[in-house]
């Protein structure tokens, strides 16, 4: 092996010196490096520590402060204070509940860590007393707006109802008794009745003596809320049965649609999810029956049918005792359309309510007329000899699309006092809607 170069015989010279010197101070001593990669400083040309050596050897001394006693100065470090707990000493205790607003959440930890010092229930601070004893906000319900097919259905009714009322209100000016009076000849020409508009005017009258209205511009609210509440009533919703099937009873004269009726019916009560039977009691007319047995198969009923010229109430009867063995939820008997004025055709409609009252005690539970719109005030005494011989629950107004004269409406309600539950508005079995008196006043005045 070759002779050591020269920088390798100073390194081992290096490490056989005792370069390191004591160097005194106050606080500590510090060794002085020595090693391969010495270096002179450039301005006091002693050797230079390299930088590995100088940080392993690098020493963190706290910082200091200089403290003078006469003549001395001295620098002492500043040592930090050690980490004990922090007490209070000058807040009271206190045996308070903490709320959301007194609880103090620590400094510098965890927000999870932190909120499990406090309770939950400890965090919502109570109600004041004055909210928690205020009465709930009253929400007040808007009146029902009618559908586009009612309002359909209502446009020739609408156009003769509301076409001159609407001259009558457009201009704000006082009420006298010339205003009263043609205000009664338009309602009279909307086959509103004349015992409902003797009714309304008088109504209206007292208003306007005791400064309840005082203009023209006030009477359009006033009619519309009275003609609301002369619709209303409790017998409004079909009378389901809760131990037996719920029976039906159809009538009506003929011509007015029963059979569609029925039909619109038995869909309606399906789409609630009723399982529906048809009785096809009409037997006096030979397409009756097979009209109706379209009907129940488009629209998914069960139907019994006799032979045409059969008893009417044996189709009843048999219809009865296939429901409760089927578990039928609805029955909806067809009869023969006839007139009020044939007093023998109205003794057989006794006779098959009889027949069905004796089957099922409490049935049928629901008597329901049909009426063609389309004859107005007419359909009223149709209505009295009906209710005379059965007990009519309700009305069924049918072709309502097609008259003007939908306003006979109120003069069923005021003046026989049967409800309207169902209305048709079309020839299609969905082309029906549950009577709503607000809706359907709303119609008129839209």
């Amino acid at each position: 092996m070759g002779q050591p170069s020269s920088r390798e015989k100073n390194t081992v010279e290096g490490e056989k010196e005792e370069t390191p010197k004591t160097i005194a101070t106050q606080e500590n001593t510090e060794k002085q490096p020595t090693g391969l990669l010495q270096r002179q400083d450039k301005n006091s040309g002693k050797p230079r520590r390299s930088f590995w050596v100088r940080f392993k050897t690098f020493t963190f001394e706290p910082p200091k402060k200089v403290i003078v006693e006469g003549d001395t100065i001295r620098l002492v470090p500043i040592l930090p204070e050690p980490e004990t707990a922090v007490v209070e000493k000058d807040i009271p205790a206190t045996t308070e509940e903490f709320t959301a607003d007194t609880a103090e959440v620590p400094i510098g930890k965890n927000e999870a860590e932190s909120q499990t010092l406090i309770p939950p229930e400890e965090l919502i601070s109570p109600l004041p007393e004055a909210v928690l004893a205020e009465e709930p906000v009253k929400i007040k319900e808007e009146s029902p707006v009618a559908t586009e097919k009612l309002k359909k259905g209502m446009e020739k009714t609408r156009n003769r109802f509301w076409s001159r009322l609407k001259g009558l209100f457009s201009f704000k000016r006082g009420i006298d008794e010339s205003t009263l009076e043609e205000l009664e000849d338009i309602l009279l020409g909307a086959d509103i009745g004349a015992k409902s508009v003797q009714k309304l005017i008088h109504e209206l009258r007292e208003a306007w003596k005791s400064k309840m209205i005082t203009e023209t511009s006030q009477i359009r609210d006033f009619i519309k809320n009275k003609l609301k509440e002369s619709l209303r009533s409790p017998q409004i919703d079909i009378n389901y049965s809760h131990t037996s099937p719920t029976v039906i009873l159809v009538v009506g004269v003929n011509g007015v649609g029963k059979t569609t009726a029925i039909a619109k019916l038995a869909n309606i009560f399906i789409q609630d999810g009723k399982k529906v039977m048809v009785a096809a009691s009409d037997t006096f007319r030979a397409a009756a029956v097979e009209q109706l047995d379209i009907w129940s198969k488009r629209i998914g009923a069960e139907i019994v049918k006799h032979q045409t010229g059969s008893d009417p109430a044996a189709v009843a009867y048999d219809a009865l005792e296939a429901s409760i063995a089927r578990g039928i939820d609805v029955v909806i008997v067809d009869t023969a359309g006839r007139l009020h004025t044939h007093e023998n055709l109205m003794n057989e409609l006794s006779k098959i309510k009889r027949v069905i009252s004796k089957r099922i005690p409490g049935a049928p539970h629901e008597v329901l007329m049909v009426l063609d719109a389309t004859t107005g005030q007419n359909a009223l005494s149709q209505a009295r000899m009906f209710n005379q011989a059965v007990n009519v629950t309700g009305i069924f107004l049918a072709k309502l699309d097609g008259t003007a004269k939908g306003g006979f409406v109120f003069g069923m309600r005021n003046e026989i006092n049967i409800p309207v539950k169902y209305i048709g508005l079309g020839e299609k079995a969905d082309d029906i809607e549950k009577f709503d008196p607000d809706a359907f006043v709303n119609a008129l005045f839209e």
